[in-house]
C-alpha cells in the first residue's frame, strides 16, 4: 500500500493488453508534461497496479465480493453545493485547456475492427464477471494511500476501472481530478448490471473529471461520455485513427489536465499586468462598470441562498470578462485602464471574499445614461447562468446605482417606473413580465457585424477588443445590452431595422428591443430630457419594413403561416409602441390622433 500521504500521487489504469509492462506510457506522460510546462514525474509517486492476468481469466473465486460504496449519501443542499464547486473548478479548466481543435474527421477502417472488438470484449467481460471485476478493484484499492490526494488516469478499460472505483475509495483519500482517455464508456451496453450509472452527478471527494477522446478512435463510439455522466467535460482531439495510450498522453490538453490535478496552476495569482492609472474610461469601459456595480448593488438586496448563488456566478462572470478584456487589450496594443485591473478577481478566491467594486462614475449625465440604465434594466447581468430577481430588488438596485453615479434615487425609480410602462404598452396585460430581466432584448443587434459596428464608436481605442471579448457571451443579457447601448442614433435607425426585421431575429428579440427603446423615450420624458428622434425612427422603420414583407408574403404563404405571423408580432411590438409615444406626447410634433386598429395604452 502506498505510504505518504498528503502528496498528490497518481494512479495510472492500463486498459486491455499486458498492462505496459516496460511503462511507455509513463515516459511519454513524463516528457508531454514537461513540455506543457510542468515538472516531470521524478518527485511524484506514481501507482500503476497491472492486472492482465486477472482480465483473462474466467470468474474465478466466487467468493470475492466487489467492494463496497464508501462515499457517503449527501443532502439535496449538499449535492448543489459539491455541483458549484465541480462546474468552477471545471469552467477554470475548460479555459485553461482551450476549445477543441481536432483534425478533419477521420474514417474508421477495416484494420482498427480487431481493436474495438477485442477491447469492448475484454471491457464487456470485465462487466460482466462480477469475479473478475472485483479481484481487478481489489487489487487497485490494495496499493493506493488511505489519505491525501490523488490524480487519476484511466485509459481505455482503464477508464472503466476508474469510475467504478470513484465511489469506493479510501474514505480520506481525494481525488484531486480525474482524466479518462480513449473511454469506451459511451456505449450503453457496457453498463448494464453495474452501478456506474447512478453517478449522474458529481462525487464530493471528485475535483473534476476531463474525458478526452479521438475523433478517429473507434473505441470510444466517436463520441464523449457526456450523455452517461454530465458533469464530466468531454474534450474532443484530432490523434487519427490511434488508439494507443502513449498518444493520448502526449497530446497537450491531456498533460495539462494530468499536470494541473499533479501539480495546480503554473501561476497560482493572476499575471501581473501594467496599468495606465491616469486614463479616464472610455464609452465602453464606463458600461463594463456600470454592468459590474448594477450586479453588485443586486447582489446586495437578495437574500439567502440565492444571494450566496448570484454572487458566485458573478464571481466567475466578472473573472471571464475582465480577463478577455486583458488579455485582447495586450494583444491589441491598447492602454489597459488601472480601473479595470483592479476589477479582477482570481476564479481560486474563496466565495465569501467580497468582489472587487467599481469606483462611483460621476461623470455621465443623464443624457448619457439613459439608454446605458435602459440595457441594464432589460439585461441579465450575470448570463450565461439564469437566476431570478424579485422585481423589488430590481427596482432597489436601480436606485442605488443612480444615487452612486450622482444622479439621485429619483433617476432609479423613474427607470423602474418607466420599464414597467413601457412592458404593458408592447405586451398584453398577462404576458408582459414574462420577458422583462431574462437578457434576450438586443441580442439581434449583437449576432452579426452590423450590431457590433454599431457598438463601438469609430476611432474608439480598445473598442474593437472589448467588443471581440463580450462578444465571447453570447448574444443578449448583459452582452446585448452594454454593447448596443447608445447605438440607437437617428442615424442608425435604419440599419437596426432592418438587422431586426430579418429571419435571423425573433419575434421576442424585436418585442424587448423595442421595449428598450420605448422605456428610454418614457424615461426621457419622466426627467424632462430631450427625446431622441432616432427612438421613432427606429420603430417606424420596424413597422414599415415588417409591413412589406407580410405583404410580400402573405399574398402566397398560408394564412396563419408561422413566419408570417412572427412578423405579424414584430409589427404590432413597434406599432403599440408609436401608439403610446403618440397618445402620452413623448416626440414633438406628432399628431394626437391615435392610429386606428390600436388601444392606447395610458402610463
Amino acid at each position: 500500500m502506498g505510504e505518504n500521504p498528503g502528496v498528490v500521487s497518481l494512479l495510472y489504469l492500463h486498459g486491455v493488453g499486458n498492462g505496459d509492462p516496460r511503462d511507455a506510457w509513463r515516459r511519454a506522460l513524463d516528457k508531454a508534461l514537461q513540455d506543457a510546462g510542468y515538472p516531470g514525474l521524478d518527485e511524484v509517486e506514481v501507482i500503476a497496479p497491472k492486472y492482465p492476468d486477472v482480465l483473462r481469466t474466467d470468474d474465478g473465486d466466487k467468493t470475492i465480493k466487489i467492494p463496497p460504496i464508501t462515499a457517503p449519501r449527501l443532502s439535496a443542499e449538499e449535492q448543489r453545493n459539491v455541483r458549484r464547486r465541480v462546474e468552477r473548478a471545471t469552467a477554470e479548466l475548460e479555459t485553461i485547456l482551450g476549445e477543441p481543435v481536432p483534425a478533419s474527421p477521420v474514417g474508421v477502417t477495416d484494420s482498427l475492427a480487431p481493436i474495438v472488438l477485442r477491447v469492448l470484449r475484454q471491457a464487456h467481460n470485465y462487466v460482466t464477471k462480477p469475479g473478475i471485476r472485483a479481484r481487478t478493484l481489489r487489487m487497485v484499492l490494495d496499493e493506493l494511500p488511505e489519505e491525501g490526494e490523488i490524480v487519476i488516469v484511466g485509459h481505455s478499460l482503464g477508464s472503466i476501472i476508474a469510475i467504478d472505483l470513484l465511489r469506493r475509495l479510501p474514505p480520506k483519500l481525494t481525488v484531486t481530478g480525474l482524466v479518462t482517455i480513449g473511454s469506451p464508456a459511451a456505449h450503453p451496453n457496457l453498463h448494464e448490471d453495474s452501478d456506474r450509472l447512478e453517478m449522474k452527478a458529481p462525487v464530493d471527494h471528485v475535483g473534476w473529471w476531463v474525458n478526452v477522446w479521438s475523433n478517429g478512435d473507434a473505441v470510444t463510439g466517436l463520441r464523449g461520455i457526456w450523455r452517461h455522466f454530465p458533469w464530466a467535460l468531454d474534450l474532443q482531439v484530432g490523434l487519427g485513427l490511434d488508439h494507443r495510450t502513449t498518444t493520448y498522453l502526449r497530446s497537450k490538453p491531456v498533460a495539462t489536465a494530468i499536470g494541473r490535478g499533479l501539480f495546480g496552476s503554473l501561476s497560482k495569482e493572476l499575471a501581473v499586468v501594467e496599468g495606465t492609472p491616469d486614463v479616464a474610461l472610455n464609452s465602453l469601459e464606463v458600461r463594463l462598470a456600470l454592468w459590474l456595480a448594477y450586479a453588485q448593488f443586486l447582489r446586495d438586496h437578495l437574500k439567502g441562498a440565492t444571494q450566496e448563488r448570484f454572487g458566485a456566478a458573478l464571481r466567475v462572470v466578472q473573472h471571464e470578462v475582465l480577463e478577455r478584456v486583458i488579455e485582447n487589450y495586450q494583444a491589441d496594443g491598447v492602454r489597459i485602464p488601472q480601473q479595470l485591473l483592479d476589477l479582477r478577481v482570481s476564479p481560486d478566491t474563496p466565495g465569501d471574499q467580497a468582489l472587487p467594486r467599481p469606483k462611483p462614475l460621476t461623470q455621465l449625465s443623464k443624457e448619457e445614461a439613459v439608454l446605458a440604465l435602459v440595457a441594464l434594466a432589460t439585461a441579465n447581468p450575470v448570463r450565461p447562468y439564469e437566476i431570478d430577481v424579485p422585481d423589488d430588488v430590481r427596482r432597489q438596485a436601480f436606485h442605488d446605482l443612480t444615487v452612486w453615479m450622482g444622479l439621485g434615487g429619483g433617476l432609479g425609480e423613474n427607470l423602474h417606473i418607466a420599464m414597467q410602462s413601457a412592458s404593458k404598452a408592447v405586451y398584453p396585460v398577462d404576458q408582459w413580465k414574462l420577458w422583462v430581466g431574462i437578457g434576450i432584448g438586443a441580442a439581434v443587434l449583437v449576432a452579426g457585424p452590423i450590431g457590433l459596428a454599431l457598438a463601438a464608436p469609430a476611432g474608439l481605442a480598445g473598442g474593437a477588443a472589448i467588443i471581440g471579448a463580450l462578444s465571447a457571451f453570447g448574444p443578449g443579457g448583459m452582452v446585448g445590452g452594454l454593447v448596443t447601448a447608445g447605438a440607437i442614433t437617428t442615424t442608425g435607425a435604419g440599419t437596426i431595422a432592418a438587422t431586426l426585421v430579418s429571419s435571423s431575429s425573433t419575434a421576442e428579440d424585436v418585442e424587448v428591443t423595442v421595449i428598450q427603446l420605448l422605456t428610454a423615450a418614457i424615461l426621457r420624458s419622466r426627467e424632462g430630457l430631450e427625446q431622441d428622434l432616432g427612438v421613432w425612427l427606429a420603430m417606424s422603420e420596424i413597422q414599415r419594413q415588417t409591413g412589406r414583407e407580410v405583404a410580400r408574403l402573405a399574398a402566397y404563404s398560408d394564412d396563419k403561416a408561422p413566419g408570417v405571423e412572427a412578423l405579424r408580432r414584430k409589427a404590432r411590438a413597434a406599432e403599440r409602441a408609436m401608439a403610446y409615444m403618440v397618445k402620452n406626447r413623448l416626440v414633438e410634433g406628432l399628431t394626437d390622433e391615435e392610429p386606428k386598429g390600436e388601444e392606447p395604452f395610458e402610463e
